[in-house]
């Protein structure tokens, strides 16, 4: 077996800088700490095809993360990756499932379901609120955000933070530890290696 040096990782990277960047940052979604992350491509992006192979391509070998293509109504490439157990986790939640009911999603919980509806809603042009919830922010958060009269703004730390920031800030810490991790491995390793290994 070849091993690949540090300059053969360096020249790879180069070539396909796009999947080592994807893999970094949906470190939080491999490692657990986020249960999803949400990119867009614009429709214009010359790449797009390219960018698309490499997704199916690559994470198609993780068993940690599925994704779900979808375009809005102005035909920007959407992708939904998320890290099934942990998502599911998070919309069990007694609180974030009381907040997601009062949206309209069903009282009968379905994690495939729950993605359909937030899918369907963004489809339409729309980021709703509870992407939030999905996302694995606070829902305090989320809360403050739409407006919630006594969460007021406390700071901006990877998104908006309302209230006692301490809670916001355990879990953005979780996020960006989880981003390093996996940034460390990619020194020593590729992507490839680095989505089967978790």
């Amino acid at each position: 077996m070849v091993k690949c040096s540090d300059s053969c990782i360096l020249a790879h990277k180069r070539n396909n800088g796009f999947i080592w960047w994807l893999v970094e940052l949906l470190g939080p979604v491999l490692m657990g700490s986020k249960p999803s992350e949400l990119l867009s491509f614009p429709k214009h992006d010359k790449h797009l095809l390219r960018k698309i192979d490499s997704i199916e391509k690559h994470m198609g070998k993780c068993k940690r993360i599925t994704y779900r293509f979808f375009e809005n109504k102005d035909g920007n490439l959407k992708v939904l990756f998320y890290n099934p157990k942990i998502l599911d986790t998070c919309l069990r939640d007694y609180r974030n499932m009381k907040f997601l009911k009062t949206l309209g999603y069903p009282k009968q919980y379905n994690l495939d379901e729950y993605l359909r509806i937030i899918i369907d809603k963004m489809i339409g042009g729309n980021i709703p609120h509870e992407i939030g919830v999905f996302l694995g922010y606070p829902l305090k958060d989320i809360m403050g955000f739409i407006g919630h009269p006594s969460l007021k703004l406390t700071k901006v730390n990877g998104w908006r933070v309302y209230g006692d920031p301490r809670l916001s800030d355990e879990r953005f810490n979780e996020f960006i530890e989880a981003k390093n991790k996996i940034k460390k491995l990619l020194e020593f390793n590729e992507p490839e290696k680095v989505l089967v290994s978790i």
